[in-house]
């Protein structure tokens, strides 16, 4: 089953979509949302489906909604924007193709034909300064993008694209929409988000899109996330020190 709620039909011209909804880091998620507040977007579209699950978020009010994935306007760039984030991805896999068929039929019926898709890529370390790496559609959009930063790497360590991002971007070749994955370097934990992929992210999108956007916020938050790391990482130097006995080399704890 799918909703959908059109609050509004605007005139969009070679607008390009770039989605991001919760996944590794919430890296995605969290530059969508980040642009659309930075940016006042405005809402035009809703989407709701049995796939999501099933429950209610009970607001201050005292009111109540089901989870939703949203879409959202910009103009005032060299391009238009439509931005795709929500609450939630599917739970199941047939539902992310019925999402996925269902959102490129409404981006086609708006005559747009180009599709960014924003992700975390997992790492075991958390890394020094977060890469931005890739998958398109296109040869061409591979060397469209190397050219705004985005690393496209060989061989296996980017094997696939898991989820709405991914699924996104292979039905939208097959219908043509052609796209691209940006995938930012962080910790491959589920609950955990990063902050400095995101704005590493954002620094690739904001060049590319030629956006005045004030990245001051995303900025502290980064910084907020490498103390709590730093702390992290002493913390855990402390109880190593109380483990180790002198003279005697640690090689298990558990």
């Amino acid at each position: 089953m799918l909703i959908w709620k059109k609050l509004e039909r605007p005139v969009l011209y070679n607008a390009v979509v770039i989605e991001g909804l919760p996944g590794i880091g919430n890296v995605g998620k969290m530059v969508v949302e980040y642009l659309i507040e930075k940016l006042k977007a405005k809402k035009f579209a809703e989407l709701y489906s049995d796939h999501f699950p099933y429950h209610v978020f009970i607001n201050e009010d005292s009111t109540v909604d089901l989870p939703r994935n949203e879409f959202y306007y910009y103009k005032g760039g060299k391009q238009d924007l439509v931005f795709l984030t929500g609450d939630f991805q599917s739970m199941t896999p047939q539902g992310h193709y019925e999402i996925a068929q269902n959102e490129l039929d409404f981006i086609r019926e708006m005559n747009i034909n180009r599709m960014i898709t924003l992700g975390g890529f997992g790492v075991e370390g958390m890394p020094a300064k977060p890469k931005v790496l890739g998958a398109a559609t296109t040869k061409e959009l591979v060397e469209e993008f190397k050219e705004a930063g985005v690393i496209f790497e060989d061989g296996e360590r980017v094997g696939m694209v898991v989820g709405a991002s991914g699924v996104l971007l292979g039905m939208g070749k097959l219908c043509g929409v052609e796209g691209v994955c940006l995938m930012g370097e962080t910790l491959a934990r589920p609950m955990f988000t990063d902050a400095r992929a995101a704005q590493a992210v954002l620094e690739i999108l904001t060049k590319k899109f030629n956006l005045t956007v004030d990245m001051e916020d995303i900025k502290i938050k980064a910084k907020e996330l490498d103390r709590a790391i730093a702390k992290a990482k002493e913390l855990e130097a402390q109880m190593l020190t109380k483990l180790k006995k002198p003279g005697e080399e640690l090689t298990y704890i558990g």
